[in-house]
């Protein structure tokens, strides 16, 4: 185990170290949902989701397209009284938090004391993980049981095969991609015939009620609904389908998304982290580096099939570590300067951390959802690509697949919606709206347009 050069101050107080970081953590999570960001397209269906657990309905939860541990536990907070956004998005800085003290004994396993302090201070205020747990989503629950399972796996107890592969489920349970987890603890195990199976069953006891779920509510074995939906951009309707009916097409597409996935790895560490990952990798050459493989598998498999952004930040938890190392080592370089160095960077990313990206979108969004609830009151129906118009204003999201007007219309009247939503600019000119469906109001500047389906 390497201690990556000097100690770091306050190495000594290991304990009041980690206090501080979860401090700090809160607050600048909590002052994060103060600023009120603007909820992700996802978050109102997670809600619902929540909403629908809340009311006993446990069967469309399990096996439907989103997974069901995060609305799990946002039913849970919510059962305290609070607003369901705002328990969606305390459930997600719960998690966060709780990342801290994982990531902490992670980093100190492989990489000393030393490490460890810095790299708990920069998770705490690390800006992708901070915006994560303000958001009403899954990504930082997901985090924190992939660092509880590399934490379990890097320990030495008799319970460990059992314990890791609960804990694999569980992070299938809250991001899909998670199932991959499974083949890696067996790799871990390998050497271990008995520890391998009690791993694989647990895992698989955890996984258990989604997989009969999705099997009951589709009529076919699969993973996550989604699987299907991705694969269908090849012509098939499996990703197995698609490697085989058409592999030359399923690899280039695998091997671009991997390309494009591993920069989005680098965008959430951030570029202020750059330098001293770097620099963690060359000081800490003899560590194990089992977390940067677990890194490199996510990113060349599962998330290479359907890169994001987001789905990045679970990854920051085993990367986090070698950012702490090459901090020690290069702060053992600066000396005297070695402090100023280090407000300079924490203060960058806390800065980072709150500040509000595309403030247009989020007053945008509050202006339509005013709009729809001042003329046509709560409980409308909405055609838009993005269902947060229609769950500001306490309506129902009908979110088409494309801009294509035909195809929202469509919507519209299957379901019996009278608005649609969209942009000028989505509508080719030759189109002319039916003579049943007028424009009805242009917000935002004109950005976007509403149709009224009524007709009169």
């Amino acid at each position: 185990m390497s201690t990556c050069g000097v100690p770091f101050r306050g190495a000594g107080r290991p304990r009041t170290l980690l206090l501080f970081a979860l401090g700090i953590g809160l607050v600048v999570r909590l002052a994060r949902v103060a600023r009120d960001p603007l909820v992700h397209p996802d978050g109102p269906a997670y809600l619902d989701l929540a909403t629908a657990l809340a009311r006993g309905e446990l069967m469309p939860v399990l096996g439907g397209y989103f997974s069901p541990l995060y609305p799990a536990a946002v039913s849970i907070v919510a059962a305290t009284g609070l607003g369901l956004e705002l328990a969606g998005r305390l459930t997600a800085v719960l998690a966060g938090v709780a990342l801290l003290p994982l990531v902490y004994s992670v980093a100190r396993r492989l990489l000393g004391e030393s490490a460890a302090g810095a790299t708990v201070l920069v998770a705490a205020v690390q800006p992708a993980l901070v915006k994560s747990s303000a958001q009403v989503l899954p990504e930082t629950l997901a985090g924190t049981l992939l660092a509880g399972w590399l934490l379990v796996l890097l320990t030495e107890r008799d319970g460990r095969p059992a314990t890791a592969g609960m804990l694999a489920g569980a992070t299938y349970l809250a991001r899909p991609e998670g199932v991959m987890l499974v083949p890696l603890g067996l790799w871990r195990f390998r050497r271990r015939p008995r520890g391998a199976l009690l791993y694989l069953a647990a895992a698989l006891l955890v996984m258990a009620p989604a997989l009969v779920a999705l099997r009951i509510e589709h009529g076919h074995w699969q993973l996550s609904p989604r699987e299907g939906r991705i694969a269908a951009r090849s012509g098939a309707t499996s990703f197995i389908g698609a490697a085989t009916q058409h592999p030359v097409r399923f690899l280039g597409g695998t091997a671009v998304g991997a390309a494009r996935q591993a920069a989005y790895d680098a965008k959430a560490l951030g570029a202020l982290l750059w330098v001293p990952f770097v620099a963690g990798l060359l000081v800490a050459r003899g560590a194990d580096r089992w977390p940067l493989v677990v890194v490199l598998w996510f990113t060349a498999l599962p998330l290479a099939i359907n890169p994001s952004p987001r789905y990045a930040v679970p990854l920051l938890s085993l990367l986090l570590p070698w950012a702490g190392a090459g901090i020690v080592a290069l702060g053992q370089r600066l000396g005297r300067h070695a402090g100023l160095a280090a407000a300079a960077v924490g203060t960058g990313l806390v800065v980072q951390a709150l500040w509000v990206s595309h403030p247009f979108d989020a007053a945008c969004t509050r202006e339509v959802s005013a709009l729809l609830l001042r003329r046509y009151g709560p409980g409308q129906a909405l055609v838009a690509v993005d269902g947060r118009f229609a769950y500001g204003a306490r309506g129902k999201a009908i979110v088409p697949r494309s801009t294509d007007p035909a195809e929202a219309l469509a919507l519209a009247r299957r379901y019996g919606a009278r608005l649609w939503l969209t942009r000028p600019a989505w509508i080719a000119p030759p189109w002319t709206p039916p003579a049943d469906v007028r424009p009805v109001a242009r917000p935002c500047g004109g950005a976007f347009v509403l149709f009224d389906l009524d007709g009169s």
